[in-house]
């Protein structure tokens, strides 16, 4: 069945991705949207590159009031869509689409302005003129980019795994791209001054394939793991173990998503609430 022939018995929202089926999303806007008051649904819906368009078109046509957007499409979605606000513009990202009048289709992205909420929520926000490195070329490493330029970071050096990734960051606040290796990573980091630094992984990649050496990470580095399965995350528990302040992306994705739930309702966040049903979705065998 295609999308747009979906009977619509209350409002939806949706997340659009592949390969999204463990995704604790929908147990944590559902519990938002409850303690709302709301009768809503979010929903997964797992599509393909060459299903997106007809998932988009379903959009327009009021199949759904608005969606997340998560990968492969992020970039893919900013594409298509009929207006870009907030970050959508500096990322050329979206992960929240809102529809408007006459199908018209809204992007904008959250996730720069949920790491900033996840970090200073649990006291990790970085001095200004910290050292920082991304490990990433695609669209959670531009968020994150453009959270740590905000911080403001002395420099933000992005470590992709191939040279000509980097040239999808064109415009983004990076100072020099680095080396996919150890030594290079701990060497730009532990050129530091007294505001330290930070290190933040926006691949799916686990710690074995990283280009990263916990044990020669300055002793003030912050180690930021945008994942958040497996739990504990191996970086972020290799960093702890160190003695490193650390966290994964959960938090992050209860403020990302927090943000985009204001944008399709208007009304105030219950934080607690979905907080609580993220931590059950993700703690659940």
């Amino acid at each position: 069945m295609q999308l747009a022939d979906t009977v619509v018995t209350r409002p939806a929202l949706w997340l659009l991705g592949h390969g999204v089926a463990a995704s604790p999303s929908p147990a944590m806007q559902n519990a938002a949207l409850r303690a709302r008051g709301l009768d809503w649904e979010y929903a997964i819906r797992d599509v393909s590159a060459a299903q997106l368009p007809d998932a988009l078109r379903a959009l327009r046509d009021g199949v759904a009031r608005g969606a997340n957007v998560t990968i492969p499409h992020k970039r893919a979605v900013a594409e298509a869509c009929d207006e870009l606000a907030g970050d959508a513009l500096p990322t050329g990202a979206v992960n929240t689409v809102t529809v408007g009048e006459g199908g018209r289709l809204v992007g904008d992205n959250t996730d720069a302005l949920g790491l900033e909420g996840a970090l200073r929520a649990q006291g990790l926000w970085p001095e200004p003129g910290a050292v920082a490195v991304v490990l990433g070329a695609g669209g959670a490493a531009a968020a994150a980019i453009l959270a740590l330029s905000r911080a403001g970071a002395s420099t933000i050096s992005l470590v992709a795994r191939r040279p000509d990734a980097a040239g999808g960051m064109q415009g983004m606040p990076v100072t020099r791209v680095v080396r996919w290796s150890p030594d290079a990573v701990s060497d730009t980091l532990s050129r530091a001054g007294r505001a330290g630094s930070i290190l933040v992984n926006a691949t799916p990649a686990p710690l074995v394939d990283l280009p990263v050496d916990v044990a020669a990470l300055p002793d003030d580095c912050i180690v930021i793991d945008l994942r958040y399965r497996p739990r504990p995350v191996d970086l972020v528990a290799a960093a702890r173990a160190r003695g490193l302040r650390a966290a994964d992306g959960l938090e992050m994705l209860l403020h990302q998503g927090m943000l985009s739930f204001h944008r399709w309702t208007g009304l105030e966040p219950p934080w607690d609430a979905a907080r609580q049903a993220l931590r059950d979705a993700v703690a659940a065998p």
